[in-house]
């Protein structure tokens, strides 16, 4: 058998898609919801996958061959390839520095490699002493990070970009409006001044509050913690087998 091409980050070469899932001991956070979106984009993108029953299947052997206390499971999809792994992931406890990324980004509901493009974000984002950056579209709405969706406290609310932004449907961004009272509207970037909280919201991380944007201080207090603790309650792992 021919061993399978890799990037420099772990993708197959070529095109697909990709979730990335963390575990605790093995169970996976949100799989469900993870798997529905993965089959969702495979039959958008017409990608022919195995059914969700074999990859579960995979997923196991994978979980019990590389078994981590905190891992990061991926599962990459694309035309004749299933490529599934467990690596060990390093929480990250702190809060989040974002900067604003000086250029439109054309964002997709698909999660989908190569995934260059974000990884270049993030290098740019570091280079400046950032952890991310927060993106916009040519609207000058705001959409999401390199790699997270975001919400804010404007006015006493919570509040997340739509889809038709131009963002990806996270999974703890479904949870945090589907369970945690986030509200879904257009956010524009004259608002940011009126940001009094923020958080990133990611499959690794499920919730990290942002202490700055920019140069601009926010307040990580007791709202910040009550959603965090709210959405980590919904966003409990559960076993894969």
């Amino acid at each position: 058998m021919t061993e399978l091409e890799l990037d420099a980050h772990g993708f197959p070469r070529g095109t697909g898609i990709f979730e990335t899932i963390k575990t605790i001991d093995g169970a996976a956070i949100a799989l469900t919801r993870h798997m529905r979106r993965a089959l969702n984009s495979a039959q958008e993108l017409s990608i022919a996958i195995p059914d969700e029953e074999s990859i579960r299947t995979q997923m196991i052997a994978v979980l019990r061959e590389n078994p981590h206390a905190i891992g990061r499971l991926r599962i990459c999809l694309a035309p004749g390839i299933v490529h599934i792994t467990h690596d060990a992931y390093e929480e990250n406890d702190g809060p989040a520095r974002l900067n604003f990324y000086s250029q439109t980004v054309h964002g997709s509901i698909h999660k989908a490699f190569p995934y260059d493009d974000r990884y270049a974000i993030l290098a740019t984002a570091r280079d400046e002493g950032f952890h991310d950056c927060l993106l916009f579209n040519s609207k000058n709405e705001v959409t999401e990070t390199a790699i997270a969706n975001v919400a804010f406290l404007i006015d006493g609310s919570w509040v997340t970009p739509p889809i038709t932004a131009g963002i990806l449907p996270g999974v703890m961004r479904a949870i945090a409006i589907e369970e945690c009272d986030v509200k879904v509207r257009t956010i524009h970037i004259s608002e940011i001044g009126e940001v009094e909280s923020a958080v990133m919201l990611s499959s690794l991380r499920v919730v990290q509050p942002v202490s700055h944007i920019g140069d601009m201080k926010l307040s990580m207090g007791n709202a910040t913690g009550t959603l965090e603790a709210l959405i980590r309650a919904y966003a409990q792992p559960l076993s894969v087998g």
